[in-house]
């Protein structure tokens, strides 16, 4: 695989078929097992869509984030949904932090990332903006299927 810096190049949206080769070396457990953030919360104005997105419309960005955690392909996505509307809703009383400190946590612990929930709080009020871009970042490179290694696939249903 290539080098670690590479690897962390942020991508909006998957590209490529996911390639399951060499899930388990020491520079995918350094990203996946990496008990701090990946990203920088100053590290907010690269790339320069991300950033534009999250500023003028930070509602898309965070709704983008959730629908990651459910489906990291994004096949399914769409910029309006429940996430969404909740941020948006919340926003309108300034209370948009709320939300955000509560999926920041749980995106922590997800991930084994050290902090706590008066941090995430404080982060979200100060810098909403830049936590914002940080956790979209984390999130697609975390989801990453070539970082995920084995995956089982879906059990069969059968109808009755």
């Amino acid at each position: 695989m290539a080098d670690t810096k590479q690897q962390k190049i942020y991508r909006a949206w998957p590209t490529d078929p996911p390639t399951y080769t060499q899930a388990n070396n020491e520079q995918v457990q350094n990203i996946t097992h990496n008990k701090e953030w990946n990203y920088s919360l100053c590290d907010c104005f690269s790339p320069g869509a991300l950033c534009l997105t999250s500023w003028c419309l930070p509602c898309l960005t965070f709704g983008k984030t959730q629908a990651r955690i459910h489906d990291p392909t994004l096949q399914d996505f769409s910029y309006i949904n429940t996430d969404c509307a909740i941020f948006t809703c919340l926003g309108l009383s300034l209370s948009q932090w709320i939300i955000q400190t509560i999926r920041r946590g749980e995106m922590r612990e997800r991930f084994g990332i050290k902090g706590s929930c008066c941090g995430d709080c404080c982060t979200t009020i100060c810098c909403g903006c830049c936590a914002l871009i940080q956790e979209e970042k984390e999130m697609e490179l975390r989801t990453r299927p070539e970082f995920a290694g084995y995956q089982a696939a879906p059990q069969m249903a059968y109808s009755a």
